[in-house]
């Protein structure tokens, strides 16, 4: 008997009561377009730049001397310095820089011409990106229930852009 899964149905685990929350939905939405920008930010921020090609310093960011370290492990301080000198980072994948790729460029070819609009959808990714809400844009720029506004109109028109030019859905 075939039965039909509809999409709320869907799980990672069926074990568990987690549900998958990157289900691509049949058609480009706003919302669905800000998420894609926002990881696009993210993956762009993940990616190793150099400040010139080719060129970068052999000594590292900070030398301790054993004065310090000590200074540090009486304030207990060393253990956090350990850490952070020990973290590893972590690169994209491949496909996230494909995709990454695919969506930076969406708000200038589909809000070329409405800069304002442009704007907002680059400021309100970025701070999802950075893990931020509304109020850090506001902080930044004014007020964020605008700038919310903007990003959600932007981000609507970019959907339809996508949708006209027969984008496939990711």
């Amino acid at each position: 008997m075939l039965s039909l899964i509809r999409h709320d149905d869907l799980k990672f685990n069926p074990l568990e009561d987690i549900e998958m929350e990157d289900i691509a939905p049949s058609v480009w939405s706003g919302p669905h377009v800000g998420k894609r920008l926002s990881e696009a930010m993210r993956t762009l921020r993940m990616l190793p730049m150099r400040a010139v090609q080719g060129y970068c310093g052999a000594w590292p960011s900070y030398a301790y001397e054993f004065e310090d370290l000590l200074a540090q492990h009486e304030q207990g301080e060393l253990e956090k310095t350990q850490r952070m000198q020990n973290r590893a980072r972590l690169l994209p994948s491949y496909s996230d820089v494909t995709r990454m790729e695919a969506a930076v460029y969406w708000p200038a070819r589909f809000l070329g011409q409405a800069d304002w609009l442009m704007r907002a959808v680059n400021m309100v990714a970025l701070a999802h990106s950075l893990e931020r809400d509304a109020g850090w844009v506001a902080a930044q720029c004014g007020y964020a229930d605008t700038w919310r506004d903007r990003h959600d109109k932007g981000c609507e028109v970019i959907a339809r852009g996508l949708g006209t030019a027969f984008v496939p859905v990711f």
